[in-house]
């Protein structure tokens, strides 16, 4: 929603004050809303990273994409903007500027070594069918002479807190008297309980 339609405020001043006027204009509010609402979502889909589902299948239809079962929007909309606006010959400087946009700004890390026909590539990658992607990357822009070797690390945080309680409790019987003598113990348990957290780096090649 773009904006809240209010169609009295653009009647005259003198004219808003009638309750019939104020009544019509209310039932016309929200067929106006969703004009206006459908509007931007016209707008949106016309461009890959604001579209919505039934804007990125249009991109797809374009490119000749299949989505697969367990994609999502945003790894639709990934997929796109690594395949539109192919660039040849396809450079180095070409293939890392195809990096960027799949990865998205995450870091990512290329260790080359052309004197042996080598190239180790380290991503981040964590939305359904990037990896997938990526292996397309590999398949229509680097050389078939090129030996290259892609790992893809994901690193899931993990945070939570440890609660420490105690508690006391006192209690003492006095007795006046010049004969009575005996001693009191007070008896009581205390439990202390505990948990972990654990971390782990998921690698898949």
């Amino acid at each position: 929603m773009i904006r809240d339609v209010n169609l009295i405020q653009y009647l005259p001043l003198f004219i808003q004050e009638y309750r019939e006027i104020q009544q019509i204009m209310d039932a016309e509010n929200p067929e106006f809303q969703m004009a206006a609402d459908e509007s931007e979502i016209i707008k949106n889909n016309q461009f890959i990273e604001t579209s919505n589902l039934i804007g990125i299948a249009k991109f797809e239809s374009i490119l000749n994409i299949n989505t697969l079962a367990d994609d999502t929007l945003e790894s639709r909309i990934s997929r796109v903007l690594t395949r539109w606006n192919d660039v040849v010959p396809y450079t180095y400087t070409a293939f890392i500027q195809k990096m960027i946009i799949l990865c998205n700004g995450i870091n990512f890390t290329v260790n080359k070594n052309f004197n042996e026909y080598k190239m180790e590539i380290i991503t981040h990658l964590e939305l359904p069918g990037q990896v997938d992607e990526l292996q397309y990357l590999f398949g229509f822009m680097i050389p078939g002479n090129l030996e290259i070797t892609s790992s893809n690390e994901i690193y899931c945080n993990s945070f939570g807190f440890g609660i420490i309680a105690a508690g006391m409790a006192f209690c003492e019987l006095f007795e006046l008297s010049d004969s009575f003598k005996a001693e009191f113990n007070i008896q009581g348990s205390s439990i202390i309980g505990g948990g972990y957290i654990g971390t782990a780096q998921v690698t898949t090649y």
